[in-house]
């Protein structure tokens, strides 16, 4: 996935999408869903996750794109304009 596509996609939607959360230690915690997003979390299946201490792993039509979650621990309608 090009640089471009990774923030096109940074900007989206991420309801509805299958996440793997991974810990610090790059470790696998839990794959899912994602149910709702805030602030600080995502829910992902009926579990809550702190952005800023994990990393996600999105699938996409494209493959996949690793995430750290503190570069998007911005409330969801205010990431469009933050990841510009």
């Amino acid at each position: 996935m090009s640089r471009s596509d990774e923030k096109r996609f940074l900007r989206g939607e991420f309801i509805g999408r299958t996440v793997t959360v991974m810990d610090r230690q790059m470790h696998e915690v839990h794959r899912g869903t994602v149910m709702w997003e805030t602030k600080n979390m995502l829910l992902v299946g009926d579990k809550n996750y702190p952005k800023k201490s994990h990393y996600f792993i999105f699938e996409t039509d494209g493959g996949s794109v690793r995430v750290d979650g503190s570069k998007i621990a911005y409330k969801p309608e205010d990431r469009i304009k933050r990841l510009r």
